[in-house]
């Protein structure tokens, strides 16, 4: 009987195997590509983090929200805030239903930064060897592992879900 790992759903084995070392090979490929751009913008990991984090199409954060996006305590984004605030990349202003609270929004010096970072990631070399199809599937599959909506994925083309007979979904189009 395999061993149960995490949170009981997936067996440990060669198929657990195999998703830690594509998802750490996807990781490490994609810090190369990244690190270089980084350096370029003079970036830390953990600002360019909250800058991803602050995804102008949600709007404005509060300090407190953001912490809890960047999985830390609001006393660290702080430090993060004020550091991207003294580069223009972002702009703190109370907040429009709670005035003791500040809204933390990108400057549009930040949504270009954000934009470049997408960019990097998005034109790594990891993806190089995947057809345009396949980075659809690949970002709808993302999208549904990090419980996202795999609809919201753009230009990614949707295949219809089919059904096997022992009743397993099967998305691979």
């Amino acid at each position: 009987m395999a061993t149960m790992t995490g949170t009981g759903k997936l067996p440990a084995g060669p198929l657990g195997q195999a998703l830690a070392e594509g998802v750490y090979g996807v990781y490490y490929s994609l810090q190369d590509a990244v690190h270089e751009m980084l350096g370029e913008l003079n970036l830390t990991e953990a600002l360019a983090d909250a800058i991803w984090q602050l995804d102008p199409a949600e709007g404005p954060k509060s300090r407190r929200a953001l912490a809890a996006r960047l999985h830390c305590d609001p006393s660290n984004v702080t430090l993060i805030v004020d550091r991207l605030e003294e580069r223009g990349l972002v702009e703190s202003s109370p907040d429009r239903s709670d005035r003791r609270v500040r809204a933390i929004a990108l400057t549009p010096a930040g949504i270009r930064t954000r934009n470049r970072l997408i960019a990097a990631t998005a034109s790594s070399p990891t993806f190089a060897p995947l057809t345009t199809d396949e980075k659809g599937q690949l970002a709808r599959l993302l999208a549904r592992c990090a419980h996202r909506d795999p609809a919201a994925a753009p230009h990614a083309p949707s295949a219809p879900a089919t059904q096997s007979a022992a009743g397993d979904r099967d998305d691979t189009g």
